[in-house]
């Protein structure tokens, strides 16, 4: 047997040379040999190809497909490849599994870089909802009432422990759902008995994915049509729900909107609380993580609300305030800054505005966006102009945040309650 170099690879440093008898592998055209924590190194010649793990390796490429076409320059054979990605979950596309790949960012469903989780499609769907979609987009129903959804009314990704699914508020039957996007797969987290004290009218729904807190995810009750009389839960990662919060308490009245100030904002750190008070109290609250609560803002009318995370409107907080509907709002998008005052208007005449979103980027770029249940469409807006998205839509004033984007911002997955579905929105290739 020929002597060999080989370069093994410890956590933190660049990889020590030392001289051994390599194992012998056998590969076949079609078997992947996956050896952990080494790579084949030559240090004489150039890195061959972006899948491969080796940092001067001009010999075989340690791949990181299930199937491969054996030695080959890093780039899979087979389009079958199920790869690695962040969340555990199969690859959004034919080619790629993406989340664990040599470089640093992808470009192409072939390309090895480095990837926060998986690339998001909605592929594996074709049902029509029937609406009417701006060109360049497609929507398909990826989740419905064969499932066991009765009016779905929020939804928010959850990733670490929470596994990266789309956790879904649902008012029918006062149910927490977990929807794995890729593959269509519903499972209940939480069933309508094991929230205690028990739940009325479930809303809105947040993910404290800054450890705020805890990391856990939040659940809006409405409570009854009396006032005062909201409250929140905390559920963890195995589904089990405790009471948070209870009115009184400022905001816990018909709550519609649940948020956390991001960390380094210029807004105090808590989970943000507000919905339509009718006067009953003060209409937003600001809780610690003991369930402390202060005022934040007497901006009334509130159907959902969200932080800026990405700069798009001064990182400031973006409230709905729909026309009508038991609302005391005026059809807008308001901005709220910091002490708790209206600080700006970014659309305005959108009658029941609800649930604002602000896109990470990909395919919906940065951009802000609505639903108004009085009109059923989905709206964009970019600076001060508003677009059309998607119509059809079988939207309610009891909705919460019924739009969540994937995390690489390539698909917007819309909760459409009066049809009791979950709708994914792509762009066409």
């Amino acid at each position: 047997m020929t002597q060999a170099t080989w370069r093994v690879l410890g956590p933190g440093d660049d990889g020590v040379e030392t001289s051994a008898y390599p194992v012998i592998m056998k590969l076949e055209r079609s078997v992947f040999c996956l050896v952990v924590f080494v790579a084949c190194s030559d240090p004489a010649e150039p890195d061959g190809g972006p899948a491969d793990l080796g940092a001067n390796d001009s010999g075989v490429r340690l791949d990181l497909g299930v199937i491969d076409g054996g030695a080959d320059g890093g780039v899979d054979a087979a389009p079958n490849d199920l790869g690695i990605d962040g969340g555990g979950h199969p690859d959004a596309e034919p080619a790629d599994l993406a989340g664990l790949d040599a470089e640093t960012t992808d470009s192409s469903p072939l390309d090895g870089g480095e990837d926060a989780g998986p690339r998001y499609n909605c592929g594996l769907f074709s049902q029509d909802p029937g609406w009417t979609v701006a060109a360049g987009f497609r929507a398909v129903v990826i989740a419905d009432s064969t499932n066991g959804l009765s009016q779905p009314v929020a939804a928010t990704f959850a990733e670490g422990p929470f596994g990266g699914l789309l956790y879904v508020v649902d008012q029918g039957n006062d149910r927490l759902y977990s929807v794995d996007v890729l593959t269509g797969e519903v499972r209940v987290v939480v069933t309508s008995t094991a929230w205690i004290p028990g739940a009325s009218l479930l809303t809105a729904i947040t993910w404290d994915e800054d450890q705020i807190f805890d990391g856990n995810l939040y659940v809006a009750d409405q409570g009854s049509d009396s006032d005062g009389d909201s409250r929140i839960y905390r559920v963890n990662a195995q589904g089990v729900p405790s009471l948070f919060v209870a009115a009184p308490g400022p905001g816990l009245d018909d709550v519609f909107a649940l948020t956390f100030a991001p960390p380094g904002s210029a807004y105090p750190p808590g989970l943000y609380v507000a919905g339509d008070t009718d006067g009953a109290g003060p209409d937003w609250g600001r809780y610690d993580s003991t369930a402390a609560g202060v005022i934040y803002s007497e901006v009334s009318g509130i159907e959902g609300a969200v932080f800026d995370r990405y700069g798009r409107i001064g990182g400031q907080l973006l409230a709905a305030r729909p026309l009508g509907g038991g609302y005391s709002g005026d059809g807008t998008l308001t901005t709220l800054a910091p002490d708790g005052t209206a600080s700006g208007t970014i659309a305005a005449g959108l009658g029941g505005v609800h649930a604002p979103a602000i896109a990470p980027g990909g395919a919906f770029g940065r951009g802000v966006y609505a639903a108004s249940w009085s009109t059923n469409r989905l709206y964009s807006i970019e600076g001060g102009v508003v677009n059309e998205v998607a119509s059809g839509l079988s939207l309610s004033n009891y909705d919460a945040n019924i739009l969540a984007f994937s995390s690489d911002g390539n698909v917007l997955f819309v909760a459409d309650r009066a049809a009791s579905r979950i709708v994914c929105i792509e762009p066409v290739n």
